[in-house]
């Protein structure tokens, strides 16, 4: 019970933290030229983003359902994609976007997929996503703090450090006996040694991911070049033009993972609400755009995706019945 209600103070702390920071930002832009920001929104734009995302999960759901159908555990693509609609939604408001690995829950409680097969799905791909993610917003950081002489780059290389410690575990959890076996003592814990075990019977599915390795790398390029869009489109909904002599296209390829990054630093806050914003707000800053336009920019992209993964309740739900 204590530990129930030190979870649920944490938890009201980082909501607390997180609107104390967005509520900073509105300070900051002007609260009366956000809301004009959001009054001359441009709906086709908007809607072309949604459905870019919505293309972006699909893909994603399709990399599960490979990787799944490989191991002998097929399960229908509208059944995945829901699944993945709730590990969405709670990546939405957990640290780190932890929140996400309860899709393999979610495909393990109500779909009858094993805990193992089902976390090797959502794992192997997460993998490669973070591998690519340190690597294109390392390169943009690199260019922000040598060409745009950013200051305190130090809290974007935090985020770098911390992504990168997080799939260094993920790494080894799954491929490596060794590092898992030094958890041997938790063996006979009551919910340890259950997560324990189920490593250890991830570790001998891991091995489908390395055989799927070519096309989950062509389709990670696919929702990369999707997600970079769907911000595109939201920036235009804003009616937001940057100063670059290249494509602006170009800028988002690079702009969503660096910011992505900045929810991978410990911070107090709902999956990195409030400072990732703050960071992209920075970062937008450099290129010409106003402070109300970026602000608008960085919360109608989180907010878009979170209504977006709204029905995902459904499957979560079903978890706490």
């Amino acid at each position: 019970m204590k530990k129930f209600i030190t979870s649920k103070f944490q938890i009201a702390l980082d909501v607390v933290i997180s609107l104390l920071i967005v509520a900073a930002l509105l300070h900051f832009a002007g609260l009366e030229e956000f809301l004009d920001q959001l009054a001359s929104i441009d709906l086709f734009w908007l809607a072309a983003s949604i459905v870019l995302l919505l293309g972006m999960y699909l893909i994603m759901a399709f990399r599960i359902n490979i990787l799944l159908n490989e191991m002998g555990a097929p399960l229908s693509m509208v059944s995945i994609f829901k699944a993945h609609l709730t590990g969405m939604l709670l990546s939405d408001i957990t640290p780190a976007r932890s929140g996400y690995l309860s899709t393999a829950l979610v495909m393990h409680r109500n779909y009858k997929i094993s805990s193992e097969k089902a976390m090797v799905s959502i794992l192997g791909p997460q993998a490669y996503d973070f591998i690519f993610k340190i690597l294109i917003g390392g390169i943009a950081l690199l260019f922000l703090i040598e060409y745009a002489m950013i200051e305190n780059g130090w809290v974007m290389w935090a985020g770098v450090a911390g992504l990168s410690f997080v799939l260094l575990v993920m790494l080894l959890l799954m491929y490596s006996r060794h590092f898992l076996n030094f958890f041997s003592f938790s063996e006979s814990w009551p919910f340890l040694g259950k997560l324990y075990s189920m490593f250890h019977r991830v570790q001998d599915h891991s091995g489908v991911v390395i055989k799927k390795t070519p096309i989950l790398l062509f389709l990670l390029v696919v929702t990369w070049t999707l997600k970079a869009l769907s911000w595109y489109a939201v920036a235009k909904a804003l009616h937001i033009t940057l100063s670059i002599p290249y494509p602006e296209e170009v800028f988002y390829f690079f702009f969503q993972p660096l910011v992505t990054m900045l929810e991978f630093v410990p911070t107090p806050t709902l999956a990195g609400l409030g400072f990732s914003e703050a960071g992209g707000v920075l970062v937008l800053s450099l290129f010409g755009v106003t402070a109300a336009q970026a602000t608008a920019f960085m919360l109608v992209a989180r907010l878009k995706s979170t209504l977006v993964n709204l029905p995902g309740i459904e499957e979560a739900l079903k978890l706490i019945k």
